[in-house]
């Protein structure tokens, strides 16, 4: 337990520590992958050492569970089948500055030893894949007819998607379940937090906001965003991303959370 909530500690320091001129470069607009679209059904799951290998649609995209701690994962669907340890840094096409290819936005490489990473088990049931690691309190299930993910502590729901995730040629989003008195059994609403600098803005339910480098230091601009978030119902999310962003915690659809970033690709670092 001491260990992870250490590595909590960690991706939750990286995520504050995001750099500011980085999402303020212009955007390179990205190739279209082979894959665009929602997740419609899982096929297969297998486990091999600390990493889950995760088939959708029919074999037409790829994902990746890694168990870093019993409590902490990343989560990686990309179209391309690259799985990058380190994110792509935005360039100025225009500019003569020699950028780097990637950008540290994590603590530490998935393969640190700072990290225990249990051994991932995949049990193949009627309707679902269910994952867990050696130490079992973690629980990530996929439907294999709907590809929603469902993550719990224990029995504990703490994370659920409301949709597939989807996949676009420049965007993609992940819609999740609100948890607030009307559907969460304990009967309090769920909080969310983080997003970096917003100024003037430190409780962002029932709000939209940008992860993007407006330079506004007023209120309610955002200066020094980071892609990252947290909920009072149990877990975070660092999205391992420079590119733009914007996270819609219920402001839109009452009960839905939508977390979208401009890019071909999902990756997060989850616990």
């Amino acid at each position: 337990m001491k260990k992870t909530r250490k590595a909590g500690a960690w991706l939750l320091t990286a995520a504050m520590t995001i750099s500011t001129f980085a999402y303020a470069a212009p955007m390179t607009v990205q190739a279209a992958d082979p894959f665009s679209g929602s997740l419609s059904k899982v096929d297969s799951a297998e486990a091999d050492g600390n990493v889950v290998e995760i088939s959708f649609n029919d074999g037409a995209v790829t994902g990746r569970i890694t168990f870093l701690e019993n409590g902490v994962f990343r989560y990686n669907v990309d179209p391309s089948g690259e799985f990058a340890e380190y994110a792509k840094v935005r360039t100025d096409t225009d500019s003569d500055y020699n950028y780097p290819d990637t950008g540290k936005i994590q603590a530490q490489p998935d393969d640190s030893d700072r990290y225990e990473k249990p051994d991932a088990k995949v049990s193949n049931e009627a309707d679902k894949f269910v994952i867990t690691n050696e130490a079992g309190d973690t629980t990530i299930e996929f439907d294999k007819d709907t590809a929603l993910m469902t993550v719990r502590t224990g029995n504990k729901v703490v994370m659920e998607e409301a949709a597939p995730l989807n996949i676009g040629s420049s965007r993609t989003t992940q819609t999740l379940v609100k948890h607030d008195e009307t559907n969460y059994n304990s009967g309090l609403r769920e909080e969310y937090f983080g997003g970096g600098t917003q100024n003037g803005r430190f409780v962002h339910t029932d709000e939209t906001i940008n992860i993007s480098n407006e330079s506004s230091w007023t209120d309610g601009g955002v200066s020094s965003p980071s892609p990252f978030y947290y909920t009072s119902n149990g877990y975070g999310v660092l999205r391992n991303t420079w590119q733009d962003g914007k996270y819609d915690f219920g402001e839109t659809t009452d009960g839905v959370v939508t977390a979208t970033h401009n890019e071909n690709e999902y990756d997060a670092y989850i616990f």
